[in-house]
């Protein structure tokens, strides 16, 4: 990634952060939405866009390496925390198959009930839809928000690669422990209201 403008903060105290307020004033009422939400973006889409979304997976692995984690996530989980479901999906319009957003996830294993965890690595539901299925009770914490170059991840999207992502990081905790971090990614030019 080519940060254009990210905000981050210290990985010790994990405090939620808000986008600046400059990278907020450029965004529409939606992408702001997208950028700030401590809800379920699926949900948020599906209400926007008028469609169901699915989950189209990329890539997926169970971790043991902790110098393959995605990108910037080494930053908020530890060694101790191995092994990592390494996940990457496109979240895409059921009817339409367009993509709407890349996500790259750094899932906990070990901090999961037995049953979520056989979900999330054997169906193609997304995380949202399974912390509702199996009544997790969550939040969020923003680690990092700010805009990049697609770069490869163009080709997600049928962007070039020197168009903007807007992209967000966050920890999902549920009983006081870190069980995911989330990198969400979507074209600066989508969402437009």
């Amino acid at each position: 990634m080519n940060p254009l403008e990210t905000v981050e903060i210290s990985t010790q105290h994990r405090i939620p952060q808000r986008p600046e307020a400059a990278l907020l004033a450029e965004l529409s009422c939606f992408q702001r939405l997208l950028l700030v939400t401590d809800g379920t973006v699926t949900e948020m889409l599906e209400q926007y866009l008028q469609e169901s979304i699915q989950v189209h997976k990329l890539a997926e692995k169970v971790e043991t390496d902790f110098d393959q984690l995605p990108a910037g996530h080494e930053l908020f989980v530890s060694t101790q925390d191995m092994p990592v479901l390494k996940r990457q999906v496109l979240l895409q319009g059921k009817t339409t198959q367009q993509s709407w957003l890349h996500a790259e996830s750094s899932v906990l294993l070990d901090h999961l009930p037995q049953g979520f965890r056989s979900d999330l690595l054997h169906s193609r539901q997304p995380i949202g839809h399974l912390w509702e299925k199996y009544k997790t009770e969550t939040y969020k914490v923003m680690l990092k928000s700010g805009k990049f170059l697609a770069g490869e991840l163009a080709a997600h999207f049928g962007l070039q690669a020197s168009d903007e992502l807007i992209t967000r990081t966050y920890g999902v905790y549920s009983n006081q422990k870190l069980i995911m971090v989330i990198t969400e990614n979507f074209p600066a030019s989508y969402f437009k209201d």
